[in-house]
């Protein structure tokens, strides 16, 4: 049926998105480096492993340990984590 997405479908759509994302900050790290302008990624203050969960599709895991590195509030861990 038309307009019908498979899980398949749906990972490779996001998994795409998310490599073009990261492009578009890269170019915009060096387009802010050669203009002297201060730019920071998003993800710069969040832990590596938190980061990595959340982007492999762990929410819930990456909420838990963000809070476990940081003892943030789960609302505040969740804010974070649905950033990335």
């Amino acid at each position: 049926m038309p307009g019908e997405y498979s899980q398949a479908t749906l990972a490779a759509h996001f998994e795409e998105t998310n490599r073009r994302l990261a492009a578009i900050e890269e170019q915009l790290a060096l387009v802010s480096e050669k203009l002297g302008l201060p730019y920071t990624t998003p993800t710069a203050a969040v832990p590596p492993d938190v980061v990595e969960l959340a982007r492999a599709g762990k929410q819930l895991e990456a909420i838990k340990r963000y809070r476990e590195l940081t003892g943030a509030s789960m609302d505040d861990a969740r804010s974070v984590v649905v950033g990335l």
